[in-house]
């Protein structure tokens, strides 16, 4: 349809459309925040400014328990005070999996893959009836394979530098007493601004 024929409404609903992904995204990303806090009150602010470190790293976290896992991973991570670079457990599996459609994957790898959809998915249906037996005989391997698959899905930049956080004393446009904050507030008491705007 030619840009001049299309109306207003139109251009929106494509528009919607084309964002309404990211918007889902956005919100599973504050779900995971807020339940972190819940869980690790002591690390409350680092989490609330570990955002940045929850951006998708492949198309197929537009499906939401597979984004909502490699969130919660790497925000256990922030938590504990843990690198939080080493691939997680949900990019590992999409990583094998991609693997997997163009050639064969080894029996540790194929290991690596139904330990961690385990792993990283408890609510989904578990794909591999045999994961017992190919832990007995192949542990030491699968072990080693994933340690591999961890370096190699690293993400470099994906780090919290505490000493980069800047805060203006303002947590979703809600006054705060953040750990991150100067004593003197540097933006006007009156002003809120939108929860993406203040981290």
């Amino acid at each position: 349809m030619p840009l001049e024929s299309r109306t207003l409404t139109d251009i929106l609903e494509t528009t919607s459309a084309a964002c309404a992904p990211v918007f889902d995204q956005m919100a599973w990303c504050e779900d995971e925040i807020q339940a972190a806090q819940r869980r690790h009150p002591h690390a409350a602010d680092t989490l609330y400014h570990s955002w940045t470190l929850l951006h998708p790293t492949t198309a197929r976290m537009s499906t939401e328990f597979v984004y909502r896992s490699h969130g919660r991973e790497i925000l256990e991570r922030v938590a504990a005070g843990e690198d939080t670079r080493p691939g997680s457990a949900a990019e590992i599996v999409i990583a094998l999996c991609e693997v997997a459609k163009t050639t064969p994957i080894t029996t540790a790898a194929e290991g690596v893959l139904f330990r961690l959809w385990a792993e990283a998915f408890p609510d989904q249906q578990d794909i591999d009836l045999h994961r017992s037996h190919r832990e007995t005989l192949y542990n030491d391997r699968i072990d080693d394979v994933e340690s591999l698959m961890r370096s190699k899905t690293s993400v470099t930049t994906r780090t919290v530098t505490l000493a980069k956080i800047e805060c203006h004393g303002r947590h979703h446009g809600e006054r705060v007493t953040c750990s991150y904050a100067p004593n003197a507030p540097s933006i006007d008491e009156s002003s809120s601004c939108p929860t993406w705007a203040t981290r």
